[in-house]
C-alpha cells in the first residue's frame, strides 16, 4: 500500500478555523436549540427511548430518532435540503397524474390525486414524505399527503382488511394466496410503515388506525391458525416489528414471529424457493441467496426480532448470513448482487462478483444499512457499522443525483458504457426508499446504552441524547474530507457515562484528547469508552489521520487479479473518463504512481479528490503517462453521461497477453 501521509493539511484545512470557535459556539448554539417537532414530540420521543430497552432486552443500545439529531454538514446537510425543494416534488408528479405537488401548490382546494389502485411504490412514498417532514415543516406536502391518505384509507374493507396495494383481493376469495409473486402483506407492511411515518412526523393518527386494523385483521387471521402460508415479498416483519416497539403489543411480535417461522416450511403449500429465501427454514440459513431486497427486509425483520425474544436460533442465522455478504458477495463500494444471477439478486455460489456484472439496487443497499445496524444493536461490534459506512458513504450515497432528481436503480461497480441516472423507471420503487433514508440519516448517527452513548458515525451534528437527565452533543469536522473530529458535552448536570466512538477499520491509528489533555484508550470491538463524569463545556477531540488507500481484493475472487482500487477514509475512489485524457480502459495504476489528495471547494458542492500520473497498458511509446482525477464513487456521474472505472490494472499488458487477446476470436 502507498499512502499519501501528507494529505490531511490538505482535505482538513478548514477546521482548523472551526476549533478557535468550538467552545463559544458548542455553549451557545447546543443551549438555546430546537428542533422540528420538539413542542409535539421530544418528551415521547424520550419515553419511548427507554421503552425500547424493555421491549427488545436483547439488543445492547437503542439509536437516537432522527427528530433529535440535526445534520450541519456539507456532505449530508446539502442533500437533506433539496429533499424538499427537489426530490418530494420530482417524485410526487411520477406517482400521481394529476400533478403531485406542484398540482397541489396552485389548486389545494380543487386537489383530486390520481394515484393508482396498487401502486405499492406510492405507498411507501407517503413514508418518505412524512420523513421529510420531520426534518421541516411544510403545509403544501402535508396537505397532499393527507390526501393520498384518504384515498388509501377508503380502500379497507369493513373487517379491516386493507387492499389498495394489491387489487386482486377485493374479491375475499383470493386473499393470502400462498405464492411466491404475492405482493399482499408486502402492501400492508409499507402501509404501517408509512402510517407509524405520519404519527412520528405530524402526529395525525388517522391513517395509523386504519393500518392497525389491517394488521388485526392479519393477526386474526394467521395466529393459532394450520394454513400454509408464507409472505411472497418479505417486508411486513420489519414493519411488525416497528409496530410491536411502538406500542409493547405482543400480539404484533407473535405474528412476526409466525411468519418468520413459516419461511421454509413447506408441509402445506409449495416452496419459494431460494429466490424468496424460502428454500430452507430461516433458522438453518447460513448463506445469502435470491432476490437482494426480499433478503434484506427479511433479515433486518429476524434480527429486530432477536432482539425482543433473544431466539438463538435465529440469531446465528442472520450473523451467518450477514458474514456471507460481506465476506463472499459485497463489492467494495457496499453494493450486493450480480447482474448475471439474473434474480435481482444473488448467485449461490461465493467469491463470484466481477468487477462488470454488480447489480447493486438501491433498495437492497437501503435495508442492508439499516440490517447492519440493528446488527450492532445485538452484538454491539462496531465492525457491523463499518460495513454501514461503506454503503452509506459510497453506494447509497452515489443512488440519487446532487440535483436530487434522478436516480440509480443499479449501483455498478464499473461500466465501459456511458451510463446515465433514471429521470424515472416504470418500478419506481427505490426513489421512496433513497429519500427516506437521506432524511433520517441523522438518526444512524447516536445510540445509548444503559449508561453509554455512542457516536456511530462521524459527520458535523447537533443531537440531543436522552441519557439521564438529558445530553447534548455537537460534533464539529469536515468528515468524510478529514479525519478531525471535535465533540462538545453538554448535559443538563454534571453525569458520569460512557463515550464511546466506534474507531473505523480504515483507521491505522487514532488519538484522544480530553479538553486538550491526551487520554490513553484501548480499542475494544471497534469502540474507545472515555468514562468520565461530564459536565457542559467539555470537549473531546478525536484525530482519524486519513491516507490513500491502495485495495486489493482477497486472492479467492479470481476476477479481480492485477486490479487495484483506490480508497481514502471511508470514500472509495473512481475513475471517469471526462477526467482523464485518453480511454480509461488503457491506463494502469502501478505501486509506484505518485498520488495526492486535494479538497476541491469549486467541484461538485466541494470534495477531495486524488490526482496522479497514470501510465497506460499498451503503445506505451506514444504518450508514456497522462494526468488523471479519481473523484469519490458517490459523487460520479453527476456531470452528464459517461463511463467510469473503480478497479484498473496494477501492471501494464504483457506482449504475451496481447497476443493472446489477438489470437482469441471474439464472443457472439
Amino acid at each position: 500500500m502507498n499512502c499519501c501521509h501528507d494529505d490531511q493539511c490538505n482535505a482538513g484545512a478548514k477546521i482548523c478555523d472551526s476549533r478557535r470557535e468550538f467552545l463559544q459556539l458548542a455553549i451557545a448554539t447546543i443551549a438555546t436549540w430546537g428542533l422540528p417537532h420538539e413542542a409535539i414530540g421530544a418528551l415521547s420521543r424520550r419515553s419511548a427511548t427507554l421503552e425500547h430497552d424493555k421491549l427488545f432486552p436483547y439488543f445492547k443500545s437503542t439509536p437516537i430518532s432522527y427528530f433529535d439529531v440535526r445534520m450541519k454538514d456539507t456532505f449530508w446537510s446539502p442533500r437533506q435540503e433539496r429533499l424538499l425543494t427537489t426530490s418530494v416534488p420530482w417524485a410526487s408528479r411520477h406517482y400521481d397524474e394529476s400533478g403531485g405537488l406542484e398540482a397541489f401548490r396552485l389548486r389545494p382546494a380543487g386537489y383530486m390525486t390520481k394515484v393508482h389502485r396498487g401502486d405499492l411504490e406510492a405507498i411507501k412514498f407517503i413514508e418518505s414524505m412524512a420523513a421529510v417532514l420531520g426534518l421541516q415543516r411544510d403545509l403544501s406536502v402535508e396537505g397532499m399527503m393527507k390526501a393520498w391518505r384518504q384515498k388509501l384509507i377508503a380502500d379497507q374493507d369493513r373487517d379491516g382488511y386493507w387492499y389498495f396495494g394489491w387489487p386482486a383481493a377485493t374479491d375475499p376469495t383470493k386473499r393470502w394466496r400462498a405464492v411466491w409473486w404475492s405482493h399482499e402483506d408486502y402492501a400492508i407492511g409499507h402501509y404501517l410503515e408509512s402510517a407509524i411515518g405520519i404519527r412520528e412526523s405530524i402526529g395525525d393518527t388517522t391513517m395509523y388506525d386504519s393500518a392497525v386494523r389491517a394488521v388485526d385483521n392479519m393477526a386474526a387471521t394467521f395466529l393459532g391458525s394450520e394454513r400454509g402460508y408464507a409472505p411472497g415479498h418479505q417486508e411486513i416483519e420489519q414493519a411488525l416489528m416497528r409496530l410491536y416497539g411502538l406500542t409493547g403489543d405482543t400480539k404484533y411480535l407473535q405474528l412476526c414471529g409466525w411468519f418468520i417461522e413459516q419461511r421454509g416450511n413447506h408441509e402445506s403449500r409449495g416452496s419459494y424457493g431460494a429466490y424468496s429465501q424460502d428454500h430452507i427454514p430461516v433458522r438453518d440459513q447460513r448463506t445469502i441467496e435470491g432476490h437482494a431486497v426480499r433478503a434484506a427486509y427479511l433479515f433486518n425483520g429476524v434480527t429486530e426480532y432477536v432482539g425482543a425474544t433473544g431466539d438463538s436460533g435465529y440469531r446465528d442465522a442472520v450473523i451467518a448470513v450477514w458474514d456471507d455478504l460481506v465476506n463472499h458477495k459485497m463489492y467494495l463500494h457496499g453494493a450486493g448482487g450480480v447482474m448475471s444471477a439474473k434474480n435481482e439478486g444473488y448467485v449461490a455460489k461465493p467469491d463470484v462478483i466481477p468487477p462488470n456484472d454488480a447489480y447493486g439496487e438501491s433498495c437492497s443497499v437501503c435495508g442492508n444499512v439499516q440490517w447492519a445496524h440493528n446488527l450492532f444493536r445485538l452484538t454491539g461490534e462496531a465492525s457491523y457499522l463499518d460495513v454501514a459506512e461503506r454503503m452509506l458513504y459510497n453506494a447509497f450515497y452515489a443512488a440519487l443525483s446532487l440535483n436530487g432528481d434522478r436516480f440509480f436503480y443499479h449501483n455498478v461497480a464499473q461500466k465501459d458504457e456511458p451510463v446515465e441516472r433514471f429521470e424515472w423507471h416504470r418500478v419506481a420503487c427505490c426513489p421512496p426508499n433513497i429519500i427516506k433514508m437521506f432524511a433520517k440519516v441523522g438518526g444512524l448517527f447516536y445510540s445509548i446504552g444503559r449508561s453509554s452513548i455512542f457516536v456511530n458515525h462521524y459527520g458535523s451534528s447537533e443531537a440531543r441524547i436522552p441519557l439521564r437527565n438529558g445530553v447534548a452533543l455537537r460534533q464539529i469536522t469536515d468528515y468524510p474530507w478529514s479525519g478531525d473530529v471535535d465533540i462538545g458535552v453538554e448535559p443538563n448536570e454534571p453525569t458520569e457515562f460512557d463515550l464511546c466512538m466506534r474507531i473505523p477499520s480504515w483507521a491505522k491509528s487514532h488519538a484522544i484528547a480530553v479538553n486538550g489533555v491526551e487520554v490513553n484508550t484501548k480499542v475494544v470491538r471497534g469502540w474507545v469508552a472515555v468514562k468520565r463524569r461530564w459536565k457542559a463545556g467539555d470537549r473531546v477531540e478525536l484525530r482519524l489521520p486519513m491516507q490513500i488507500e491502495r485495495v486489493t481484493m482477497p486472492s479467492r475472487f479470481k476476477e479481480y487479479r492485477d486490479l487495484v482500487a483506490l480508497q481514502r477514509g471511508p470514500i472509495v475512489y473512481c475513475l471517469e473518463q471526462k477526467d482523464a485524457a485518453l480511454p480509461i480502459s488503457s491506463l494502469y495504476l502501478p505501486s509506484d504512481a505518485s498520488l495526492k489528495a486535494e479538497y476541491k471547494p469549486e467541484l461538485l458542492g466541494g470534495i477531495t479528490v486524488i490526482t496522479g500520473m497514470l501510465p497506460r497498458t499498451i503503445n506505451r511509446d506514444q504518450s508514456p503517462v497522462v494526468p488523471v482525477t479519481f473523484i469519490p464513487y458517490g459523487f460520479w456521474n453527476n456531470r452528464g453521461s459517461d463511463t467510469m472505472r473503480m478497479w484498473l490494472r496494477v501492471n501494464a499488458i504483457t506482449d504475451e497477453e496481447i497476443e493472446t487477446r489477438l489470437a482469441t476470436p471474439p464472443t457472439l
